[in-house]
């Protein structure tokens, strides 16, 4: 039997060992001494106090542990949990082997994070009901919590063979707009087998001095009116992620709610409870204001399937000479069904494999002199040979303020050559900072924007970044299919058709959203009547800033609220 430091305790005691067997209920005094005497010579485990203090509150919880022998199995440290590993074991020789009751708990506080129970094995032909699950997934949490804190059970969930209650925060009886639930899960018998929480967080404490007091608020119905007089959707054609690159590409009309209902860290659907008034995030961060632009296309063809194409394609574009360059070329599945063509001229460092170059665009080769430090990579269609992307390095990297009016006018030129050709309305936004240029572009059809789902709010279906120093294209992107089939915009349902539809599904309630400050990392909390999806359903604030959140929406013909988790 491997030797290895680990702590076995009792609910009433602790012993530290260097096996992982431990007395337990039921053994004589005689039998525990013989056990502890061949390892009184090992050296004791230093475990933090609080861990025990959190078994033994578990132990309150869950009677039939009290048996068990528990043994300290080490750090956890992520995703998403960090602490101390806790087996509580059934036997005084430990089967590895074997499916284990597990838990951890914080290092620090002794509070529990998780908790893995294995399910009983006589199975009834139904679970527990909603409402009785519920109600013992409650008492488990508050008699894990200390006085002050409350959590309410909301969604019920079946699966894998148990039955999940999903707990929100709530303070002065209001829920919090957080992502830090509490989920209870219970057998087929109705015994807790599985508990879980974000790192802690479910014990965190937030003074009622910090949050706005829920007691002049405007009523429920004033709040109804006000966020349908606030216009909160816009209609958008929405262009699938997965068809990406493929012709001809199928849009769909979608009312979205304008600011995001989960962008980050901040819900974008409510309106504030005192005023009635839409409540947009304001805290720290500054926004560019999004400008449409009449422009003329020249519908020029941007393909390249050949080695010569491609180079012709570079010095049209860019102005730049590829034939004294080095290239490699490749082709790469996506996974998706999708297949790109790479061209990537340079020299490199030896050793470098030509599928890993891409990833080493503006790395140039030591001792290279100035003339050959350039790095170029195109990729295309490998299907159709049209350009989806483009990365122009010559190691003008300097981190100066860059010229934004020079910029703006090289992006709007080189913008009419890849646009179809006549006059088209496009949706533009610099998304940069004073150090670097990237320009969004989206086309506007019959005074809709077009997005491609899953786009980040640094994307666009044309996405160009300039070069600080010169103002020449640095990065261009083309997320635009070449043929696009649009639903007709008079089939639409009217935007109070589809507000009334997500109304239905998710109706308005009164919650604290919170607003991170940029900087600092500040929360601050406001009181809003809010979309109850958050309360509803379980999402995580978390990812980047999407272009378009699709969370929930509506689609714009059938008026069905979709919900995309």
């Amino acid at each position: 039997m491997m030797r290895r430091p680990v702590l076995c305790v009792l609910t009433t005691a602790l012993v530290a060992v260097s096996l992982y067997t431990a007395p337990f209920a039921g053994a004589s005094a005689e039998a525990r001494v013989g056990q502890m005497a061949p390892w009184s010579a090992q050296a004791v485990v230093a475990v933090p106090m609080q861990v025990s203090k959190g078994v033994q509150q578990l132990v309150r919880l869950i009677p039939e542990l009290g048996s068990r022998h528990v043994i300290f199995g080490g750090d956890v440290d992520g995703p998403g949990v960090s602490g101390v590993q806790v087996i509580f074991s059934k036997s005084a020789v430990r089967d590895e082997t074997a499916k284990e009751d597990r838990a951890i708990f914080d290092s620090q506080t002794g509070s529990l994070l998780v908790l893995d129970l294995q399910p009983n094995s006589l199975t009834k032909p139904a679970f527990p009901t909603d409402q009785v699950a519920k109600t013992k997934a409650q008492a488990f949490v508050t008699g894990l919590l200390p006085p002050g804190h409350a959590y309410q059970p909301r969604e019920v969930t079946r699966a894998d063979d148990l039955l999940t209650v999903r707990l929100v925060r709530k303070l002065n009886n209001v829920a919090l707009d957080d992502d830090y639930d509490a989920m209870v899960s219970f057998d087929r018998t109705g015994k807790v087998v599985s508990f879980r929480t974000f790192d802690g967080r479910l014990y965190e404490k937030i003074s009622l001095t910090s949050l706005p007091s829920p007691q002049r608020v405007i009523s429920a119905p004033q709040a109804l009116l006000t966020f349908k007089e606030s216009k909160p959707l816009e209609l958008v054609y929405l262009l699938p992620e997965e068809n990406q690159g493929q012709s001809p590409v199928e849009a769909s009309l979608a009312y979205v709610v304008k600011d995001g209902v989960i962008n980050r860290t901040f819900t974008g659907s409510a309106v504030d409870a005192f005023s009635g008034k839409r409540l947009l995030e304001t805290v720290n961060r500054v926004k560019q204001p999004v400008q449409t632009i009449s422009m003329t296309g020249t519908g020029e063809k941007w393909i390249a399937q050949t080695n010569k194409q491609a180079g012709d394609l570079i010095r049209s574009l860019v102005r730049k000479e590829t034939d004294k360059l080095p290239l490699v070329t490749f082709t790469e599945n996506y996974g998706d069904g999708q297949e790109r063509r790479l061209f990537i001229w340079g020299q490199f460092e030896e050793g470098i494999k030509d599928q890993d170059k891409q990833y080493m665009i503006g790395q140039f080769a030591r001792g290279s002199s100035k003339d050959k430090r350039l790095h170029i990579f195109l990729e295309t269609n490998a299907k159709t040979g049209q350009l989806t992307r483009l990365v122009v390095k010559d190691g003008d990297d300097v981190n100066i303020q860059t010229d934004k009016k020079r910029d703006w006018r090289e992006a709007e030129t080189l913008l009419k050559r890849l646009i179809p050709a006549g006059t088209s309305q496009m949706r533009m936004k610099d998304v940069g900072d004073a150090n670097y240029t990237l320009i969004t572009a989206d086309p506007l059809l019959h005074g809709i924007p077009v997005y491609l789902a899953g786009q980040q709010s640094e994307e666009g279906m044309y996405t160009l970044k300039m070069n600080a120093v010169t103002g020449a294209l640095e990065e261009l992107t083309l997320a635009s299919p070449t043929v696009l089939r649009i639903p007709d915009k008079s089939k639409a349902i009217t935007e109070q058709a589809a507000v009334d539809q997500l109304l239905k599904a998710f109706p308005l309630e009164l919650t604290y959203i919170h607003q991170t400050d940029a900087q600092t990392g500040e929360v601050t909390w406001k009181l809003g009547y809010d979309l109850s999806f958050r309360q509803t359903r379980s999402h995580c604030f978390c990812g980047g800033e999407a272009k378009v959140d699709q969370t929930v929406y509506v689609d714009g013909i059938t008026g069905k609220v979709i919900v995309k988790e």
